[in-house]
């Protein structure tokens, strides 16, 4: 059977996706020249005319070529067009520092110290002169019992100096710099109560300002009725999309079962709105006007849905995707469903091309792709005959079908699998549906108190067991296997890997068995020499954490970790600061000591930590000298000097560089992340005057040495 002929939107977004993708690989910031444009879509028009008619000198193969070669380009264009700080008006191209007239485009979230948003610029003072620009911020603005901050909507001006968003300040930490990248922000500022003043409050009528208006609304309406704590919170998110009120504790459970996807309003949640309706609108004819009427009803309540949750992202990408399958569904041919995904897809990417790079976006397709390409082989594997038993044999081949189609991009990501992902699912599906269906009718029914409170302590109840369900799954052994970083290309090598499993399948073809077998050998051999490579690695790392002082020494897998106190006894530090380390450099074991009791007591270290040299503040590993300071005494005379490999400075040490070149003899001086901002530029101004090669990891990250 020629599966390519089901397919044809495929063939056209595949083209445009990889010019989108090759654009943001290779940090483009030009366009193919506009003439090359033209003369490929003149040569796509041209040939399709000869193609169609059915000349012989224009052959399908030409045809193809030109076509996706325009595409190509469009897409590659598409990029450069949508980066904004590619634009010459984009504030960071006129300055950076002055006069600011933004907007606020999104609802603030409330943070320990702060208020979170987005700023979008509108005109810079440059002299005497306002100019017009464009570009986007990550704002913080300080909590004031004053000054309250802007709602969305509103106009300020504001003066500070912008300063660009930081790059990830430890090897393998999450790079938010390159997740807001992908949604044009590229800076961020703090704004206190003095440096900002509200020009214009909102006015007029702004749709996503009334959508995320309602979803607050019915956000109040469900704490309200009885839902407290986290099951407060997990209703907020699982029904409404408003995931801000989740512990880390609450999100590890969910994540570490395999099934957060609960959690995020998107594909999952907009598809049972899609097919419940459909399902209560099944009695109507399945041709002419009712059909139409019938179509026109599911997307207003998809869309009316989307509305309800905020119309945030996710469920604005699900809504879409949906809303083109109905449309694929209502026409009088037979459509199949993946022409439906790709036409959403292009339609998605067209409007903000940038959104290929967006893990939820990635997930979502790869998971609706994988139930319709995979369900049915595992399906297949077992038939049972109690319709109990085949119901729920059914959810587990969705759940290992869609699981089985993201976990080489969640390996990538995020370098955990959760081994109880089918009992997890098998349990926190149907109770997150009875749950969404009691949280809907609490909001259906609010206005009559006695009926909306007493569904809302069913809710409550409802999502007690859920997250008691999932955090005891979470908790068991071996819950979550953690996997060593899993490189790109090892990635693209697993999908190449089921992609030619799933051939063999539908072709019944045994000559196909030779393809994922060799790609399988390639795999191992790239496993296998990573593994070597990370056996023999011997690395410093000067960790950059803010008011601490951690040092990594790793030999081959294993790592010996000095840190502060504080430090080691903060598991949330050691997860988001260090963890990421670990899954990158591929460490098997890391030992831990505290770095304050070996300094101020001058203790050596315990006998299984020996392959490290120490006294007190001394440190030699692999014929590199480190001693740490956190105070240099006043020098009388002269006395010998101590060559030194990397002197770390700790603690805001009071000294004078001269009294430290009297003691020390440093190649590189380390300034650690427990000093102050104000001591450590002070230092690296003062170093640079004296000729001494230093390094500040507060300001430019974790410093790390290849032995």
């Amino acid at each position: 059977m020629q599966y390519r002929h089901l397919y044809p939107m495929v063939r056209i977004l595949l083209p445009f996706m990889v010019g989108i993708a090759v654009c943001i690989t290779i940090h483009a910031t030009r366009e193919i020249p506009f003439v090359t444009w033209i003369a490929l879509l003149l040569l796509s028009i041209t040939s399709g005319l000869f193609h169609f008619n059915k000349l012989r000198f224009v052959n399908r193969l030409f045809f193809g070529i030109i076509v996706s070669l325009f595409l190509f380009v469009t897409g590659f264009n598409s990029v450069i067009q949508h980066t904004e700080i590619l634009q010459p008006d984009h504030f960071s191209n006129i300055q950076t520092k002055g006069v600011f007239i933004a907007s606020v485009i999104e609802p603030l979230q409330e943070k320990n110290h702060s208020f979170k948003t987005i700023l979008e610029i509108k005109r810079v003072k440059k002299g005497s002169t306002l100019m017009e620009a464009k570009g986007r911020i990550l704002t913080y603005f300080a909590k004031d019992s004053v000054n309250t901050p802007p709602a969305e909507g509103s106009i300020i001006t504001f003066s500070a100096d912008i300063q660009p968003i930081s790059p990830p300040q430890n090897p393998g930490s999450f790079n938010y710099r390159k997740y807001m990248a992908n949604s044009n922000v590229y800076h961020q500022v703090y704004l206190n109560n003095i440096s900002w003043k509200l020009l214009e409050k909102p006015q007029g009528f702004n749709f996503y300002r009334t959508a995320n208006a309602v979803s607050k609304k019915f956000v109040a309406i469900l704490g309200e009725n009885g839902l407290k704590g986290q099951e407060f919170a997990v209703a907020s998110a699982l029904i409404l999309g408003q995931n801000d009120m989740l512990d880390n504790e609450t999100r590890q459970a969910y994540s570490g079962s395999g099934v957060t996807h609960i959690l995020s309003v998107s594909g999952l949640h907009v598809g049972v709105i899609y097919i419940i309706i459909n399902f209560l609108l099944g009695f109507i004819k399945k041709d002419g006007w009712q059909l139409y009427s019938k179509t026109l009803l599911i997307l207003l309540t998809i869309w009316a849905y989307a509305l309800l949750t905020g119309m945030s992202p996710p469920v604005m990408r699900s809504a879409a995707m949906f809303t083109f399958i109905s449309f694929g569904n209502a026409s009088k041919r037979y459509v199949h469903i993946i022409n439906s995904l790709a036409v959403s897809a292009l339609f998605l990417l067209l409007i903000d091309p940038l959104m290929i790079s967006n893990i939820g976006f990635q997930l979502s397709y790869l998971a609706i792709v994988g139930i319709v390409f995979i369900n049915k082989p595992i399906a297949g594997l077992f038939d049972p005959k109690n319709k109990i038993a085949k119901e729920i044999w059914g959810l587990i081949a969705v759940s290992l079908a869609a699981q089985i189609a993201t976990a080489p991009l969640t390996l990538l990501y995020f370098h955990q699998f959760p081994a109880y992902f089918i009992p997890a699912n098998l349990v926190a599906i149907p109770l997150s549906f009875l749950a969404i269906y009691a949280g809907v009718a609490v909001l259906a029914t609010s206005f009559i108190p006695v009926i909306s409170n007493f569904l809302g302590l069913i809710t409550n109840y409802l999502l007690f067991v859920l997250n008691y369900s999932v955090g005891f799954i979470e908790k068991l052994p071996y819950s979550v296997l953690k996997i060593n970083s899993v490189t790109q290309k090892e990635m693209i090598l697993l999908y190449l890997i089921l992609i030619s499993i799933l051939l063999m399948f539908f072709y019944k073809r045994k000559t196909l068995l030779y393809a994922p077998l060799a790609l399988l050998l390639v795999l191992s051999v790239s496993f296998t020499l990573n593994d070597t490579a990370r056996q023999k690695q011997q690395k410093i790392v000067f960790y950059s954490i803010n008011k601490q002082s951690a040092i990594g020494f790793i030999n081959g897998k294993e790592q010996l970790l000095i840190a502060d106190s504080v430090l080691l006894n903060d598991k949330t530090a050691i997860k988001f600061q260090l963890d990421g380390t670990r899954t990158l450099l591929g460490l098997s074991s890391t030992k831990i000591i505290a770095l304050d009791t070996l300094v101020h007591s001058n203790q050596n270290l315990p006998e299984n930590l020996k392959a490290l040299g120490s006294q007190g503040n001394n440190f030699l590993f692999r014929n590199k000298r480190i001693v740490i300071i956190d105070s240099i005494p006043t020098i009388r005379g002269s006395c010998i000097k101590l060559k030194v490999d990397y002197l770390v400075l700790r603690n805001n040490p009071k000294f004078k560089i001269k009294n430290l070149q009297q003691l020390y003899e440093p190649k590189f001086v380390i300034i650690d992340g427990s000093n102050s901002f104000y001591k450590t530029e002070k230092w690296m101004a003062e170093f640079k005057m004296a000729g001494v090669n230093a390094y500040s990891v507060k300001k430019s990250g974790a410093y790390i040495v290849d032995l």
